[in-house]
């Protein structure tokens, strides 16, 4: 406000100093812009003669970019209220700042005319600039002199633009997030210095924070300072709001880190030279810091419009030991200052969930991903110890997950992450949380069961289309392995419906569709429970109860325990399409927005009545209408739903037509023009229309008992163990409730009949609800400055509906409910006392009132009740607050006074110049000379000064200016070098990882191929073995009778352990006991087959002598028959020529004697031969047996 005081004086000195200025002006010698400028013709000219010549810089709407800065050139005092405007045209929406002064504005402009009609109070919004036209930036937007939204936007968007992402409104941060890390902004000294003036250095006569640059850091240091405020701190919470990617999640690790740094204490930095840490390394104190990653892993998912979006709402309290003192404190520094603040030290937290947005598991977009978790262990290099098939899995090959967009997630604090990297990190915090061993054994196996499930799929049966069969039967197989369930159990689970009623159970079959949503069913519940026993186990190794093992339930816990609550929860949401989980995001943040209406209409009380005003004017609008319409019972939206889950047959058409005609008085409800399965709501941010298709559907959260029973079985201790949700007193009180009527209506179980999402949704807000009233709540909002994720970018029509959702602007409406507008008393003197009487009091309170009274007598209106008149002001001890319009008025008409003010100063001025002329002559010319040679020598030694102290300062600037060059080289050398160390490192660390990777693959991909090898070596050592026996055996039979028995054994050896094996496979209770009887039944046909070796040795040795014998024999044969061969062609030679010695006897011989003795020999011959050639074949073919049998046998034994 200093600078807003000394930009209204020196804008007032201006006007004064320049009266000749302000009568040229009425003399028509104006800079404005030139007609033909204007882009108008010149019908509009009559404007010029009657326009008001006090421009006035405004806002106007602009439907592509909400609202636009212009120019007020003219308005219509009477009949139409109409005003011209002039607006530059701007290249892009960021150059959208401030108009300038109309000297400065160029050809690029637009004059149109403006209905004032669609305008509140009929006029412009005003924008607030300094008297040059431009735009004033305000850390406080409570101190913006014009409040409305198109201010509000433009302060935000000048400090984006500016680097300053964080603006206050009163006690409200809001956080535009940057895109980009603002190292500055975070460090350990930028820490202690909040703390320490906020907390430690507080003084309540004067609140330090108008001297600070607005920082979610004030709201934790007020936070822990207001739990810490002697005897009467009381609890605290933090509540951070906005849509998904406006940073939510690490304005939450901000504040935590903040006050896990504050609640160390305030130590002597003189001491140290910087704050100390010496518990930083505080065990209790890192498991909180460091569960918050967990929670990220298991609930966060990579969205279209954030990189690490928060898929759950979260309350995370911290617990601080009232009862701390400095000497309990492990830091020797600490420092007494007599504050009344007294140290309390962070000893648990307690993290309670809402919400978990379950459907991610079996659906997301295709440029989204699943929850991190999955990718971080599909990405691990040692997957393969929680579960053999995962070995060379990657994303694509669940469907679940399906193939990644990309292996790093980003936040706007931390550079990217890889997700083996952040699988790491993951398995760090799990440690520290004590989840190791068995215990993260079966928290990874449970996650890969929910993977295996995405892998079922389903078919119609053969022989009936209204049943259905897995047809993935390897995948099921590996599931029922995970598990340790049957297969025959898990397709019963699955494609089977059992239905309890009051007296029966039946049993229906589901078709192929039906039975793939109970396998997703199954797999959103097991995700579920996951992700609750997870945040179990946090909360049992951060609460208060595990570290200091006391009973956070007793009285003195209670007493002597202060709490701290962060709130992360998701904004106001609407969309194209809005559905049940929207209407439930909703119905919490109107919640909300009533206790923030309830806090901000505090705040208003505690100023007006600092400032000594009545509090009767005072009014605002709450969100009642809306509340009693969604939660009001009988006939609210949450009864008729649960009703209509219910009934037998409940669907969404008869709960849309029920709710519109058991609420059609509600203002709030408003009916769809066309579909009869939409309806609308009228939000405290806006109307939203509600598609109520899968509203009954999505509203009962009852897993069939089949698949409950199946989970039951598996050996998960995760997966089988009951789901439990989040215990809150207000739960168990309605569940007591419920038992008690069921049991005085005397109805028997059924698992038709269950408690609905939305009635435990309401009870956990409830609960939350009432956590926060026993708090003190402070706040912090968060927007998304545009969608394309770029830095120093805001977008005017998404960040003005996020301040709407964000309940900013209705913050500001009750703020300024009556007096929408204000400023310091010192201001309103400066400005306007050319508009008030002339003898004002020196009490600057009468001053101001005196004043106005005079200025806005004319601005008077008539209340409605009373019917008396009351002034357009009012005026309190430091400020004065101005009814809509006052204020504007002020402005349109303060320059009108100056000039007739400067009109009557130069009227006395120029007749006191021409009597002086008149009246003295020569002495007046000769007075006029000495003072001009007077004012002559005056304004020389003026200049000789001004030069001297110019040329000072030049000097000592550009001394500054080379120290400044100076350390802004060494300080870029320093960065230089630090960021050629960081890349180096990181190269170094990628190469060396790449490295470890590459090798760890080799590894892998060796092991698998030696594996292989094994394994075929085995198998075919097995196959050779039995080759070996079958042909033994077989030539046992043919060779020796006892061979042959030793092979039939050796069959029977060989079923027993076939049906030994078929029973292994159906016997799996038997396991042990088999494999050592297996083993045994090995070790014995091992020793026969040894047995059998060696007969085999001895018969090969005996087959290789009977070989060489056979061997020789053939030799001897062969010879033998060459020699008969060659007797037997010698004798042929020899019947050949008995032959012709025959035929010649018997042509020549006349002796008959002669010629039958020579055939007597010839035939005695011939008989010799055949006898011979007899006895040859006779010999010849017993050895060539032998020898074939010989052959037979060796070839059967090899």
């Amino acid at each position: 406000m200093r600078n807003q005081r000394v930009s209204f004086a020196n804008n007032s000195n201006d006007n004064q100093d320049g009266g000749d200025g302000g009568c040229s002006r009425k003399n028509g010698n104006t800079n404005s812009l030139k007609r033909g400028q204007s882009g108008t013709n010149g019908s509009s000219s009559h404007k010029n003669n009657n326009k008001n010549d006090n421009d006035t810089y405004v806002y106007v709407r602009s439907e592509d970019h909400a609202w636009v800065p212009a120019i007020q050139i003219w308005a219509s005092k009477d009949g139409k209220p109409r005003a011209t405007v002039i607006r530059p045209i701007f290249k892009t929406e960021q150059q959208m700042m401030q108009c300038g002064s109309r000297s400065t504005l160029k050809k690029s402009v637009k004059e149109y005319e403006v209905d004032l009609s669609e305008y509140p109070n009929g006029l412009l919004p005003m924008q607030n600039v300094d008297a040059n036209g431009n735009l004033e930036g305000y850390p406080d937007m409570v101190a913006l002199p014009f409040m409305h939204e198109a201010a509000l936007l433009y302060n935000l968007k000048q400090r984006h633009i500016a680097e300053k992402p964080y603006t206050r409104t009163g006690d409200i941060v809001i956080a535009v997030n940057p895109y980009k890390w603002y190292p500055e902004l975070y460090t350990e000294k930028k820490r202690s210095y909040y703390a320490q003036r906020l907390v430690w250095d507080y003084n309540s006569d004067q609140d330090p924070r108008t001297s600070m640059e607005p920082h979610v850091y004030e709201v934790s240091a007020l936070a822990y300072k207001g739990l810490t405020m002697g005897d009467d701190g009381e609890h605290q919470s933090i509540l951070v709001s906005g849509e998904s990617g406006a940073g939510k999640t690490e304005t939450v690790k901000i504040c935590l880190n903040h006050i896990a740094s504050t609640q160390r204490g305030q130590y002597d930095t003189t001491a140290t030279g910087r704050h100390s840490s010496d518990n930083q390394n505080d065990p209790i104190v890192q498991r909180i810091v460091d569960s918050n990653p967990l929670l990220e892993a298991f609930g966060n998912a990579k969205t279209r419009r954030n990189d690490n979006s928060s898929r759950f709402g979260k309350y995370l309290q911290l617990q601080f030991d009232r009862r701390s003192s400095p000497s309990r404190h492990s830091g020797s520094a600490f420092l007494d200052t007599g504050s009344r603040s007294r140290h309390c030290a962070l000893v648990g937290s307690k993290c309670e969930v809402y919400l978990l947005e379950k459907n991610r598991v079996v659906q997301h977009e295709a440029s989204e991903r699943n929850f991190h978790i999955f990718y971080q262990l599909l990405a691990s290099s040692h997957k393969t110890k929680f579960w053999q098939k995962l070995k060379g899995a990657d994303p694509s090959s669940f469907a679940y997950v399906g193939a990644a967009t990309t292996t790093t997630t980003t936040t706007t604090c931390e550079p990217e992450h890889d997700d083996a990297a952040q699988f790491e990190e993951t398995l760090r915090a799990l440690s520290l949380i004590h989840i190791k061993g068995d215990l993260l054994m079966a928290l990874m196996q449970a996650v890969c069961v929910v993977l295996q499930l995405g892998n079922l799929g389903f078919a119609a049966d053969p022989a009936d289309n209204d049943h259905s069969i897995v047809s993935t039967l390897s995948e099921l197989a590996n599931l029922a392995e995970l598990m340790n369930v049957t297969e025959h159990d898990l397709t019963k689970a699955f494609t089977q419906r059992t239905f309890t009623t009051q007296n029966e159970t039946h049993k229906v079959p589901l078709n192929a569709a039906s039975a793939k949503e109970a396998c997703d069913a199954l797999a959103k519940e097991i995700y579920q429970k996951i992700f609750l026993w997870l945040v179990q186990k946090i909360n049992q190794a951060t609460s208060v109860v595990s570290n200091n093992g006391e009973d956070a339930e007793s009285s003195s816990t209670k007493t002597n325990i202060g709490l701290i609550g962060l709130l992360d929860i998701f904004g106001f949401e609407t969309f194209k399409v809005n559905r049940f989980e929207q209407l439930c995001i909703n119905y919490a943040n109107e919640k909300l927005q009533q206790k923030f209406t309830q806090d901000v209409f505090r705040c208003v009380q505690e100023e007006y009545h600092a400032e000594g005003i009545p509090l009767k004017d005072i009014y605002y609008d709450d969100n009642t209408n809306v509340l009693d319409l969604i939660e009001g019972r009988p006939t609210g939206l949450l009864a008729l739903l649960n009703e209509e889950c219910v009934r037998p047959k409940g669907n969404a058409m008869e709960y849309v037509q029920k709710a519109l005609k058991a609420n059609r008085e509600s203002p709030c409800l408003k009916v769809h023009p066309t579909d009869r399965l939409s309806f609308g709501i009228q939000h405290y941010a806006g109307q939203v229309m509600y598609d109520a298709e899968g509203f009954v559907e999505r509203n009962q959260d009852t897993l069939p008992t089949d698949l409950q029973e199946c989970a039951e079985k598996c050996s998960n201790d995760i997966v089988r163990a009951q789901r439990s949700e989040p215990a809150t007193r207000t739960q168990n009180q309605a569940a007591a409730t419920t038992s008690r009527r069921y049991q005085q209506s005397n109805r028997r179980e059924s698992n038709l009949v269950a408690p609905t999402v939305w009635t435990k949704y309401k009870n956990q807000l409830q609960n939350l609800m009432g956590l926060l009233h026993q708090t003190r709540s402070r706040y912090i909002r968060c927007i998304k400055p545009n969608n394309q994720k770029a830095p120093l970018l805001l977008e005017h029509k998404p960040v003005l509906e996020q301040l709407r959702c964000a309940g900013v602007v209705a913050g500001i409406t009750i703020t300024r409910s009556v007096f929408p507008n204000s400023l310091e008393n010192t201001a309103v003197l400066a400005r306007y006392s050319s508009m008030g009487g002339s003898h004002l009091s020196s009490n600057k309170q009468e001053a101001c009132k005196a004043l106005l009274r005079a200025a806005l007598h004319s601005k008077r209106v008539r209340r409605e009740d009373t019917g008396e008149m009351v002034d357009a002001f009012v005026v309190g001890k430091t400020k004065t607050y101005f009814r809509a319009g006052a204020l504007e008025w002020l402005e349109m008409n303060r320059l009108g006074d100056l000039d007739s003010q400067a009109i009557t100063i130069q009227t006395a001025a120029r007749g006191w110049l021409v009597r002086q002329r008149q009246n003295g002559g020569v002495s007046f010319k000769a007075r006029k000379l000495q003072l001009e040679h007077e004012e002559r020598q005056r304004r020389e030694l003026e200049e000789q000064q001004l030069r001297e102290r110019q040329e000072k300062r030049h000097a000592r600037r550009m001394e500054r200016e080379a120290q400044v060059n100076a350390l802004r080289n060494r300080v870029e050398a320093l960065r230089n070098a630090i960021q050629e160390s960081d890349r180096s490192t990181k190269a170094k660390v990628a190469d060396l990882r790449e490295r470890r990777n590459k090798a760890q693959q080799e590894v892998d991909e060796y092991e698998e191929a030696m594996q292989e090898q094994e394994n075929d070596r085995e198998q075919r050592r097995f196959k050779v073995v039995q080759t070996e026996q079958q042909k033994k055996l077989a030539e046992n039979k043919k060779l020796i009778e006892f061979l042959r028995q030793e092979g039939k054994k050796s069959r029977t050896v060989y079923d027993k352990l076939k049906k030994k094996w078929d029973a292994l496979k159906h016997s799996n209770d038997l396991l042990e006991e088999s494999n050592s009887t297996i083993c045994c039944d090995f070790d014995g046909l091992n020793e026969e087959t040894r047995v059998v070796n060696d007969s085999m040795h001895d018969i090969s040795f005996v087959l290789d002598k009977t070989r060489q014998q056979n061997k020789q024999l053939r030799q001897k044969v062969f010879e033998i028959q060459e020699k008969y061969v060659a007797q037997a062609e010698a004798r042929l030679e020899y019947q050949k020529t008995m032959a012709r010695i025959m035929e010649m006897i018997q042509e020549r011989s006349r002796k008959r004697s002669l010629t039958e003795h020579a055939v007597v020999v010839a035939l005695n011959c011939e008989a010799e031969t055949k006898s011979i050639m007899c006895a040859l074949e006779a010999e010849t073919e017993p050895n060539l047996l032998m020898s074939d049998v010989s052959e037979v046998s060796e070839s059967s034994y090899y």
